[in-house]
């Protein structure tokens, strides 16, 4: 069965290869609140790739396409980011160009005596991906 298989690629020949898109730098943008997570996919549920804290730099990256192969936008308030070796998708809304004024910038001593691991880094991150912000509208 195998020779089979073989056999059949042998006679195919090479497949061609698609161009992967290429990645430009944009900008660099500062993590705003206080925990969060690079995501994979552009929504507030996908899997986390990574946890970043407030005031850490962030690459927004632009997609540029391959010759013949279009790139699929998404959402633009979802921005595709570099943070490390990482490369997945940030709500813009926790984005800002200059460095803010963080907690743990600001109350060192109390944000280490917090002594937090990394599970309470990750959950605390989701806890801000599900968080909605702005006004109520019940009266």
């Amino acid at each position: 069965m195998i020779k089979r298989w073989l056999m059949i690629f042998a006679l195919l020949g090479p497949l061609p290869l698609r161009a992967a898109p290429k990645k430009e730098i944009l900008r660099v943008a500062y993590f705003r609140p206080i925990f969060g997570h690079v995501h994979r996919n552009p929504s507030r549920y996908s899997s986390s790739l990574t946890t970043i804290s407030c005031g850490h730099p962030i690459k927004v990256l632009k997609l540029v396409p391959a010759k013949g192969r279009p790139v699929t936008v998404f959402n633009k308030v979802w921005h595709f980011v570099k943070v490390g070796p990482y490369e997945g998708y940030i709500d813009g809304k926790y984005l800002k160009e200059k460095k803010p004024n963080c907690f743990q910038d600001r109350y060192p001593k109390y944000f280490d005596a917090l002594e937090l691991d990394l599970t309470e880094l990750y959950y605390w991150g989701r806890l801000y991906d599900q968080y909605v912000f702005g006004k109520s509208r019940v009266k």
